[in-house]
Formats: C-alpha cells, structure tokens, sequence
C-alpha cells in the first residue's frame, strides 16, 4: 500500500480539500505531537478550506535531538506533512460520528539539533509572512531554567528558546506575532511571557525589546478542551482503515467530535485568528477564559473523579460502561445536577452549565475510546482537592449542608486507597478490590504511604485521619459541620453491602 504523500492523492483521484504547496507558512509550532496534529492544525485547516486564510504550519519538535525525534521528523516530511485525523464518538445529538479527513496545512517538520533545522527556524522567525507562535510543550514545557544562557544557539527550555526566537524578530524590526500557549496551566500565556522577560533580564538584553514584547506580541491565556487518544490501537482495525483510506499514514490520528478553544482577548484579537474568522465551532475569543476552565474542572473533572474510584470498586473498568450502569450513571447525574451546577450558577450561567454536563455525559459514552477507570484514578488525592473539594465547599456555603453525592466521593476515594490492601511497593499501592481483581494505587509517596499505615484502621478512625491530615486537602476537614460522620457512615455501607449500595443511597 503506497504511502500518504501529495503524489499519491493525485494519481489516485482525490477529491477533497489540499493546501496549494505555495501556501505561505505562517504559523511556527512548537510540538509536533497528536494534540496539536488532530486539534490546532485542524483548526488551522479548516480555516484554509473556508477560505478565510491561507496560510501553513512549520512544526517544531521541541526536545532534544533523539533518533526517534529525527525518525519521526523525517517520516512526516516523507509524507509532505500530511495525515488523516478521524474524529470518532457522538455527536451533541447523541449520534455516532467517524468521519476521516486529511490535513494538509503543514509544510514539514523541523528539529532544530540538527543546525540546517535551526538555520530554517530562525529564518521564519524573521519572515514577514510569520502571524501566530503555537505551543503546546506539556506542562512542564512552562519553566523557569536558569542554566539556560543567551548564547545557546538552541537553549533547552522552551521559554528560552522561544525568547531567542522574538529577539531575533524584533532585531529584524518585524510585526509582533500572536502566541498561543496550548499548555494546561493557569494562565499559561501570562505565565510564558513572565518567564521569557526573566531571561531577557537574566542575559541583559534590551529594555526596549522588553516594551516590544508586552505591546506589539499577544501572549494569550488560552483554554482547551477535546480528548485525542491518538491511534487506533487495534491492529486488525487499524489495517481496516489503511484500507479503506487507500493509504499507509503513519501519522494518522484518532479524536472525539467535542472540540472547545478558548482565547482570552478582544475583537481585535479575533480579527487576527483565523478559525475565529471562519465562525468554525468551539472556537472562541473571551475576556477571561477563568470561568470556561472552573466549567471544565468541575463538570467534566470533576464528575471523572467523583465517581471513578468507586466505579472501580464496584466492578467496572471503563468508563463507557459507567455511562450504561443505572446507579454510577445515576449517581453522577445527581451530583452534576444537584450538587455541582447549583453551587456554580452564582457566576456562571445555569442553561450554559447543564448544557455542559450533558455533552460531558455524552463525551463519556464514546463506543472508540476504552478510557480506564485505573487511569482516571491516578493520583486521585490531588484531583480530589482541586477538582471536587471547591464543589462540596462552595456547596456547603450556599445550602449549609453537606452534598450526599461529594461526601460519598470522599468516601469511595479513602476506600480506593484502603480496600484489600496487600503492600506498598516501588510502583504504588497494591491492592485487591471486592470481586478479587488486584490493582495498584498510584499516588505521591507521601499519600501512598499515609494509606498503608492507617489501612487497618477503624473506618471511623481511618476518616479521622484521613479529614485531619492537612498535607491531602491543604486543611482539616474537620471544620466543614457534618462531613465526617456522613463519610464515616458511606465508608462503612461500602464495607459491608459495596460502593454500589452507597451509590444507591444518593439516589433515594
């Protein structure tokens, strides 16, 4: 089977949309990974097909030089930078969608270890054809390296590098691009600029370069939202869409429909974007995203945590079939609907807010994606905190109660973590659920090794602990009237009649 290139797509026919190759490049992009591939430059192509753009991507891979790295650079621009992405799930309709299309928005792919790469990447950091900086470098690509210096042709960080990168634009008396930071932090774009300016100050470069970057360059907070598993991973099926697509793509890639781009910025910000321009779907410009992403940690988040943990126990691995199960289904709707909206709908709109958790319901109940339940539950103490502890307080503030359906969460988390426990090894907590499946507890040392000694507790003794231990929940729990003796009692329904028994009893 011929792999995926322009030539083939001629010689066989193919009648949709492809960038002309003389398409300027307009966008440089730092990650060449599945994310960005199957959502940013989709966007990007989109934009292109609706005519509202014409522009093209370079990809940057931004760690060090590896085999792989140059392997996978080199097979991408063996393939003219194309790839298919299949969006696979339902649609808002409830509908199965699994639809394929070919992105043809990127040029080729740059590594910038090997000094030809890096000659290209600082020659388009100059181009007057240059509009926006893309990012997406994980988490920890937003970092402070001190060891990083200015005469570094290609420094290790990414703040860094992308540093060397405008410094060299703003020489050139060039416009200021849009920066858009796809990194999942607080204020990722507040937060990448502040650390560029630290090196600018750190390797004394001019204060006028400084002015330039705070006014001429858009450093934008950005917020996104859609689940890219990647590949199809089953090689039968796998060969089943090589065949029906008529080509070999190495780097075809698998995502859900939902799709959500928030930019923070004004209209003239939107003027510039343009999947903004083209109208295309979930994509947005918003004075503040802060509202859209508290939306998205306590909705969708938030209900993966609530009930994850005690799905796990009460039988289930993925989370598809939580969606089918009548009291886990239940009990998240009842936390959603009754506990978490409610406590949100002070500051954000209450039709907006069940709209959400309805296509979170239907995101959940993919029939492409097997999302393990074990994966959800990693490092659940620190998800837990941030994802539902603001719910159950802000909860427990308006209605001067406690949440049935939060505090049984805390619950089935304790019991997650306590449930027949055999030893704490090198990768985690391992343990034995009721119907005798062993699993492990992957967590932070210190919250592993809380579990283990209070394991054997009282269920009344074990909560005491558990609530008081400042290091889980960044206070006593104890403090919030009501909350332990609910907890003490749900533990003890889960040990003896299951987590579906206590599930249940939020129902009534």
């Amino acid at each position: 089977m011929q792999q995926l290139s322009y030539e083939h797509l001629e010689e066989s026919g193919y009648a949709g949309y492809l960038a002309p190759r003389e398409t300027p490049e307009r966008v440089l992009q730092f990650g060449e990974g599945n994310f960005l591939r199957a959502f940013v430059d989709l966007y990007f192509n989109q934009a292109n097909e609706a005519g509202v753009w014409s522009g093209r991507v370079v990809l940057v891979q931004p760690r060090d030089a590896a085999r792989s790295g140059y392997a996978a650079r080199n097979q991408l621009n063996g393939q003219d930078g194309l790839y298919t992405v299949l969006v696979r799930g339902k649609g808002e309709d409830g509908k199965t969608v699994d639809t394929s299309g070919i992105v043809s928005c990127c040029s080729r792919c740059l590594n910038p270890s090997d000094p030809r790469d890096l000659a290209s990447v600082m020659e388009l950091a100059v181009s007057d054809d240059l509009e926006l900086i893309v990012s997406n470098t994980t988490e920890a690509g937003i970092t402070y390296d001190p060891s990083c210096t200015a005469d570094e042709p290609w420094p290790q960080s990414f703040p860094a590098k992308l540093a060397q990168v405008l410094h060299a634009r703003w020489k050139a008396q060039k416009s200021g691009p849009v920066i858009l930071s796809c990194e999942l932090i607080d204020h990722n774009g507040e937060e990448l600029l502040r650390i560029v300016e630290r090196h600018c100050a750190d390797w004394g470069w001019e204060t006028e370069f400084v002015d330039w970057l705070e006014h001429a360059c858009a450093f934008c907070t950005t917020l996104v939202d859609s689940i890219v598993p990647g590949r199809v991973r089953d090689p039968k099926e796998a060969a089943a869409v090589a065949e029906r697509l008529g080509y070999e793509d190495r780097f075809l890639t698998v995502r859900e429909p939902f799709q959500m781009w928030g930019i923070e910025g004004d209209e003239s910000l939107a003027e510039r974007l343009p999947f903004i321009k083209a109208g295309l779907p979930g994509a947005f410009v918003t004075p503040d995203v802060t509202p859209y992403k508290k939306r998205k940690v306590r909705i969708l988040n938030g209900a993966h945590t609530g009930f994850a943990p005690g799905a796990w126990l009460a039988g289930l691995d993925i989370v598809r079939d939580c969606m089918h199960d009548e009291v886990i289904r239940g009990f998240m709707d009842r936390m959603l609907e009754s506990e978490v909206i409610p406590a949100l709908s002070d500051e954000l709109d209450h039709n907006d807010l069940e709209k959400f958790a309805k296509a979170v319901a239907i995101r959940f109940d993919n029939p492409f994606i097997d999302h393990q339940l074990l994966s959800i539950c990693l490092n659940s103490c620190a998800k837990w905190r941030a994802r539902n502890l603001p719910s159950l307080e802000d909860y427990v503030a308006k209605n001067h109660e406690v949440p049935a359906c939060l505090a049984t969460s805390l619950a089935a988390l304790v019991a997650f973590y306590t449930t027949g426990t055999v030893s704490k090894e090198e990768d985690g907590l391992h343990l034995v659920r009721p119907d005798g499946t062993a699993y492990v507890a992957k967590d932070d040392e210190s919250v592993l090794s809380f579990f283990e000694e209070h394991a054997a507790d009282a269920d009344a003794d074990l909560v005491d602990a558990a609530m008081g231990e400042d290091g889980l929940w960044g206070h006593d729990l104890h403090e919030i009237a009501g909350l332990r003796d609910f907890v003490v009692e749900r533990l003890g329904i889960m040990r003896k009649e299951g987590v579906r028994a206590a599930f249940q009893a939020c129902l009534r």
